[in-house]
């Protein structure tokens, strides 16, 4: 499974629904979420038609800012289980039992409101205990590293993300092709580079996705990138599971059941995820 984020900054501009046909041609996402469509519901359902996702669910824009949308195809099993202007909540299912959860996030833009943001992520971290990845456009910054040109970030707002993060018991995923998201004025003495859009998840749900990987695309006409979460990673799975069985963990009498109840604790998303994950508790 395959999920595409992408603050699209509006799409009233045939530009970025071209850019968009592109994305999904190339990518080929099971899931697509975009933040800031600045559209109402009849142009999502619109969009849902032209580019064959076989549902949508859309939050509308307020005056000419906001608006969210999800798109899903239909082999995709999930619910949407709740929504604002700021996220929406998705459970994955598998035999009428939620397997996992996906907070598609967009954080306020403003500054004075972005302790509100660090609240809202607690908030829906305190929602489920099942397994939990949080992806979008945060519009906030963790690390000095994170911006290039222009003033310094202000310290004080790094550090009360990173509280929220930790707050929440939450890890990054590693982000591969690039490391700034957005940016503008580019070539000019303003030019400003930031690292906006990430993914977080619980250590349950990296459990259930050690392959996981999330890339950024770099589309024309914007000046903002997508980022891509590839779920299962199958092309790199294939070329790094490896696995040796040790006659000696069978001298442990706990052995059998523990291997056994640790199974049965995974979901069937995917066989070869399970069998690492049940390979990698063994060596442990």
């Amino acid at each position: 499974m395959n999920i595409l984020s992408w603050n699209c900054q509006g799409l009233g501009n045939p530009q970025t629904v071209r850019v968009l046909s592109d994305l999904l041609k190339s990518r080929k996402p099971d899931l697509l979420f975009l933040s800031e469509t600045i559209s109402y519901t009849n142009k999502i359902e619109e969009l849902r038609v032209k580019f064959g996702f076989s549902q949508c669910f859309s939050v509308d824009r307020v005056g000419r800012s906001g608006g969210l949308a999800i798109f899903w195809k239909h082999n995709v099993n999930c619910e949407v289980t709740g929504y604002s202007q700021n996220h929406i909540d998705v459970n994955f299912i598998e035999n009428n039992v939620a397997l996992w959860r996906l907070s598609c996030f967009y954080g306020f833009p403003e500054r004075t409101r972005r302790k509100q943001s660090w609240d809202f992520i607690r908030l829906l971290a305190d929602l489920s205990q099942i397994p939990w990845c949080i992806i979008g456009d945060f519009n906030d910054l963790l690390y000095v590293s994170d911006k290039w040109g222009s003033v310094p970030h202000p310290p004080s707002l790094m550090e009360g993300f990173r509280a929220a993060i930790d707050d929440c018991i939450l890890s990054e995923l590693d982000l591969s092709g690039g490391k700034y998201i957005w940016e503008k004025s580019r070539g000019k003495s303003n030019w400003v580079r930031e690292r906006l859009d990430r993914a977080f998840a619980t250590s349950s749900w990296h459990s259930l996705f050690p392959l996981c990987k999330l890339l950024v695309d770099h589309v024309p006409a914007s000046d903002h990138d997508p980022i891509f979460l590839d779920l299962l990673n199958i092309s790199l799975a294939r070329k790094q599971f490896r696995f040796k069985f040790e006659n000696t963990w069978l001298q442990d009498p706990n052995f059998r059941k523990e291997v056994s109840d640790f199974w049965l604790e995974l979901p069937t998303i995917n066989i070869l995820p399970k069998l690492i994950s049940v390979s990698s508790f063994m060596a442990r």
